[in-house]
């Protein structure tokens, strides 16, 4: 499962035409600029993701003359069906699967797909944000409600932020928010679940095991997740009240990788750290693949940069056994070795440089 063809047409600074891919590994190198993750960035669009930054706009001004001010996303997928997606960025962007009106999540699901960029490289050691982030772009895959329910949950989170700044009361948004609470953290304890068992045959890559739990926010008090979620509000009513900002739920949550007694960030050096986010990146497309019976095609924007010549051999070696599309990216001028169709940016321009693949 993956995409044989894309068109680009007046999206950001690419050039407008048809690009045929390989339906295994693909690499795209080229300087920063280049239009790398703009590439990246169509597809994932084009699998109902949207933009890779939250907030970025997507429509943008012609920057080649192809006789179109258009700005419109084309993609064939490489099966039996070779259904055809179009995505329009004009105004509010609007999706058809095979001239048909689709919604994100039903494209998300026909044609899944994981993205991760170059601060995932630090999930280890970074905010608690892109933990959850990992377990949020699994569960909107394998979860079709997942994303609407996270969704209407932020919403009520930004509604109970806005009360605590104008000192109002906040037990009614409370009592919205608890069943909502309750089933992600229920859905997000269910995700470490499958990516601890996905995570079992990728030993090669760790310096010893890790182990995943989840800490819910601000709570964790009471196995029962709806008692521990009222229990904890009751604790922190007045810190809530002091701080102006909820401190109890799932924005909070964290996603704990520990190695024996320790925190994995701690425990690794900084190399086995950028091993162990790869492996997470690889356990998440195997927990995708045995929910979904496919495997989703991979957008990896420069995370090789900081891996060693191990590292990468070890990477390319696993994302081949997997039989799944991949693009990567990358600024270096080439990566020896690679086992797959190589792709030279620059300009805006996409050039195959390996035909032979």
């Amino acid at each position: 499962m993956g995409f044989s063809r894309v068109r680009f047409n007046n999206f950001r600074n690419i050039e407008p035409r048809e690009m045929k891919w390989s339906p295994g590994l693909n690499l795209l190198t080229g300087s920063n600029g280049s239009g790398k993750t703009n590439v990246l960035e169509g597809i994932n669009i084009l699998s109902g993701w949207g933009p890779l930054e939250r907030g970025t706009k997507t429509a943008s001004l012609p920057t080649w003359d192809s006789g179109s001010v258009e700005v419109q996303l084309t993609g064939q997928l490489d099966d039996e069906e070779m259904d055809i997606i179009k995505v329009k960025l004009a105004g509010r962007s609007t999706m058809q699967l095979n001239d048909r009106a689709i919604n994100a999540t039903n494209l998300r699901w026909r044609i899944p797909v994981l993205t991760f960029q170059p601060n995932d490289m630090a999930i280890l050691e970074d905010a608690a944000s892109y933990r959850r982030r990992l377990l949020d772009m699994i569960l909107a895959l394998i979860v079709p409600p997942y994303a609407l329910r996270l969704h209407d949950y932020r919403r009520g989170i930004r509604q109970k932020s806005m009360m605590l700044r104008k000192n109002m009361p906040t037990m009614a948004i409370d009592r919205v928010l608890l069943p909502l609470a309750v089933w992600i953290w229920k859905m997000r304890a269910d995700a470490v679940v499958l990516l601890s068992e996905c995570m079992g045959p990728l030993d090669d890559l760790l310096p010893a095991s890790v182990e995943l739990s989840l800490q819910r926010g601000g709570a964790g008090i009471l196995p029962n997740a709806q008692e521990d979620f009222i229990e904890a509000l009751a604790k922190n009513r007045i810190k809530e009240s002091q701080m102006r900002v909820p401190v109890v739920g799932p924005h909070r949550d964290d996603l704990v990788i520990s190695a024996g007694e320790r925190l994995a960030a701690n425990a690794f050096s900084r190399g086995f750290r950028r091993r162990t986010a790869i492996a997470l990146m690889l356990a998440a497309s195997d927990a995708v693949k045995r929910k979904l019976g496919k495997a989703p095609v991979l957008l990896l924007d420069e995370v090789t940069a900081e891996l060693d010549a191990k590292g990468r051999e070890l990477l390319f070696d696993a994302l081949q056994r997997r039989e799944a599309q991949v693009f990567a990216a990358t600024a270096e001028p080439s990566i020896e070795g690679f086992p797959g169709a190589v792709y030279q940016v620059s300009k805006g321009k996409v050039t195959q440089t390996n035909e032979n693949q």
